[in-house]
């Protein structure tokens, strides 16, 4: 193994790559990492995508994980190893969780905003309810305004293109927290205009979601619950995309993020080791979910995103880049406070 360290002043930029030699068939390795971003705030969020021949990393970045000041930056690479800012986006409210999805001829950012609503009392404002908003570029470069999507109180929390149309699980995101929430599938033909197509779920107070789509017309759904049990609900469609068979996965799972390899369906997300909370990957079989690496982690930390290396087309095993946030290296970084957490980016290969 080797151990890089690369200090840079301003926002800091830390470089470390391990090299796994010689792996065992059957092992999962962390085949290198580093340290995308870190300045001492609160860093978190992230999302990962190739698009034109770059990768595209964007995050939100605040004082604190429920600040009202969350703005959402994105940075592009060539290489995974070299990045640089793009665009930060801001609105008046706390933007956050911010997605990629792509076209052929544009990449868009979709991110949700909290709101403010004073207190009909004498007591402090609050967060009111969410809308979701996005911007988009033909470039990498030159960004249209944030224009805001559907209807206030709908997260479009993840954003997925498929044949030429924009999908998206929204749910019910307001405060105070509903009873149940709602989750629906909405479609839309520009990213802009959207429209119902069925209702997924109002049980387990279902929330953020990944999906993916199958060679038959049907859809995946991966979603994180709010009730006791906790863990995730994997929801199949029929090709109409208007009835859904949910099946609970018995594994805790939030932030997921879809990526398929062959036939094979991985997810990412936030995952519970103990009583802590985790980075992970894992492989979603035929009859279970099965843990196939976690990453360096620890404190507030997930939300990845998870792209296939392009060099493992042909390759006998996957390799993918996998992007989140930890604050597992706080006490070491530069200016730290209690909320300080840190963008990262590394790859991962699977074998077999």
């Amino acid at each position: 193994m080797k151990l890089i360290l690369l200090v840079a002043v301003g926002a800091m930029v830390f470089f470390v790559e391990s090299s796994h030699m010689g792996a065992a068939w059957g092992e999962t390795t962390l085949d290198w990492m580093q340290t995308a971003y870190a300045d001492g705030q609160h860093n978190a969020f992230t999302d990962l995508i190739r698009w034109h021949d770059r990768y595209y990393l964007c995050f939100r970045h605040g004082t604190s994980h429920m600040s009202m000041d969350g703005e959402i930056r994105v940075m592009s690479s060539p290489d995974m190893k070299s990045w640089i800012p793009c665009v930060t986006l801001a609105t008046w409210g706390d933007d956050r969780d911010p997605h990629f999805a792509i076209t052929p001829s544009a990449l868009y950012v979709y991110f949700g905003t909290w709101d403010l609503i004073h207190s009909k009392d004498q007591g402090t404002p609050d967060r009111g309810c969410v809308r979701s908003y996005f911007a988009s570029t033909i470039d990498g470069g030159n960004w249209s305004k944030v224009r805001g999507v559907y209807e206030a109180g709908w997260w479009l929390w993840r954003v997925r293109c498929h044949n030429g149309a924009f999908y998206s699980a929204a749910y019910t995101a307001s405060r105070p927290t509903p009873p149940l929430r709602e989750t629906r599938l909405l479609r839309s033909e520009d990213g802009l205009e959207w429209k119902q197509i069925s209702t997924i779920t109002k049980e387990r107070m279902a929330g953020e979601a990944d999906m993916l789509f199958r060679p038959d017309g049907s859809i995946w759904m991966i979603s994180r619950t709010g009730d006791k049990t906790g863990d995730a609900v994997l929801f199949r469609s029929d090709a109409t995309l208007e009835q859904w068979r949910p099946s609970n996965t018995g594994v805790l799972i939030h932030s997921p993020a879809f990526a398929e390899w062959k036939d094979r369906v991985f997810v990412a997300g936030r995952g519970r080791e103990g009583e802590k909370y985790v980075t992970r990957i894992w492989e979603i079989l035929a009859d279970r979910i099965e843990d196939r690496i976690t990453l360096p982690s620890g404190g507030d930390t997930a939300y990845p995103g998870l792209v296939v290396d392009p060099a493992c087309e042909n390759a006998e095993f996957p390799s993918f880049f996998v992007s989140w946030y930890s604050q597992h290296e706080r006490e070491t970084t530069p200016n730290a406070t209690r909320d300080t957490a840190s963008i990262y980016v590394g790859r991962v290969t699977v074998r077999p």
